[in-house]
């Protein structure tokens, strides 16, 4: 019965993690919003191709309300399909904006590669470095919000999350969702927190003191290396509830197995410790969990005494539908959806939770090996933290054109491409 205490003892640790973090909930909530002084932020939004739900997303980031705001929308190349949709809502607003061209990357992931171009322009003036993904849809406050919790300087770093929203409603993109849920789960008033890349903020001064854009050299995660750079300097990860962003979820059971196992294999990479923390810790659990399950079921088909297993596995599990029910009872107020789309996923979380857990110590374990992922059309290896090898590229038909017309240049003769030009 060692390992029933354990589960007992784990999932009441949990569940006091939960309430801690529901009280914290509560308390930003109510918080006012940011009135005076906002300090001049440049947002920096990469893209390349175009997202599921993108021109809506993008609108988004056009109707935040910030008075002093710049746009930088970074693309590999100014003939990627996302620079259509940027142009078209460019045109009804009149905040600045700008659309950087960064290039191919060589030896870096090519999101960090567009950060690193955006990084390098002058600032002038903007006091405030802010970043966002192409397909996360963040609502008018959301900068205002990170924003707020840099004023006092006593944190380094400003970061939200995302709720996945299924499209369609599919068990494969609500899955995939609420394994997503779990970080939100680990997310709070702590310092432990990490850097989310698709929605945070920092300093300027800051960001030069860390060394950066220089320490994104040949990374292909830009925000696991800020969390480490950040805790190396002894600075802090303030965690916004505010910041929580929207994101489509669009998943069939191997696009979403792929995502997860390249999100815990970059964890792996660059904050191992976080890997095997959750590896080790949840094999321990998974154990304990279904061997509770199991010595119960065995018990009643072998007519002996089963009664403490059974009794121990159903406390186990209410402990774990009252952490799920507190925690996202706590985050309800901060997502942006139908009260129908999130109880399409947080029921999963709340009475599934057991499957909802062994599925993420799978995602988990499918990471244990290999270097190697595909993250929007290009295969890299990971040979060390900051050493990155892009093995191929499926290019966007922008990049594939280009690619086509600088072969044909170079195989036509002169009097062949005239006649085709013509």
């Amino acid at each position: 019965m060692i390992a029933g205490a354990f589960a007992l003892f784990q999932g009441s640790l949990l569940l006091l993690f939960a309430w801690e973090q529901a009280r914290y909930h509560r308390g930003r909530a109510v918080s006012p919003l940011p009135t005076g002084d906002f300090p001049a932020v440049r947002l920096i939004v990469p893209c390349r191709g175009v997202d599921p739900q993108m021109e809506d997303n993008l609108r988004a980031l056009f109707e935040l309300r910030y008075p002093r705001l710049e746009f930088c929308f970074v693309v590999e190349t100014l003939r990627d399909s996302a620079v259509e949709i940027i142009r078209r809502l460019q045109s009804s607003t009149r905040v600045d904006c700008r659309i950087v061209e960064a290039g191919l990357a060589v030896d870096t992931g090519q999101k960090v590669h567009n950060l690193i171009a955006a990084c390098r322009l002058p600032r002038g003036d903007r006091d405030v470095l802010a970043f966002v993904d192409s397909d996360a849809r963040p609502h008018p406050d959301w900068l205002s919000r990170l924003t707020q919790r840099l004023a006092g300087l006593k944190y380094a770093v400003v970061t939200g999350y995302r709720w996945y929203e299924p499209v369609h409603g599919d068990w494969p993109s609500r899955l995939v969702s609420a394994i997503n849920n779990i970080v939100i789960g680990l997310l709070g008033p702590h310092g432990f927190n990490l850097v989310w890349g698709g929605a945070w903020a920092i300093r300027g001064e800051v960001f030069d003191q860390l060394g950066l854009p220089d320490a994104w050299r040949g990374s292909l995660s830009d925000d696991l290396i800020i969390s480490r750079l950040v805790r190396k300097a002894n600075l802090r990860v303030a965690y916004e509830p505010h910041a929580l962003v929207t994101s489509p979820a669009v998943f069939t059971w191997n696009s979403g197995g792929e995502f997860l196992r390249r999100q815990f294999l970059v964890v792996r990479n660059y904050v191992p410790r976080w890997w095997h923390f959750g590896f080790w810790g949840g094999l321990f659990g998974q154990l304990t969990l279904w061997g509770l399950a199991t010595a119960a079921v065995v018990g009643v088909g072998a007519s002996s005494n089963h009664g403490i297993p059974a009794l121990l596995s159903g406390v186990v599990y209410l402990l774990g539908v009252c952490r799920w029910g507190l925690s996202l009872s706590a985050v309800r107020p901060f997502i942006r959806v139908s009260d129908a789309s999130f109880r399409s996923v947080s029921r999963i979380n709340i009475w599934a939770w057991p499957l909802v857990s062994l599925a993420t110590w799978g995602a988990l374990l499918s990471a244990a090996f290999g270097r190697t992922i595909v993250w929007r059309g290009i295969r890299y290896s990971m040979d060390a933290p900051n050493r990155t090898r892009i093995l191929n590229r499926e290019p966007t038909p922008e990049v594939a054109s280009i690619r086509l017309a600088i072969q044909t240049s170079q195989t036509e003769s002169p009097a062949t491409a005239a006649r085709r030009a013509a």
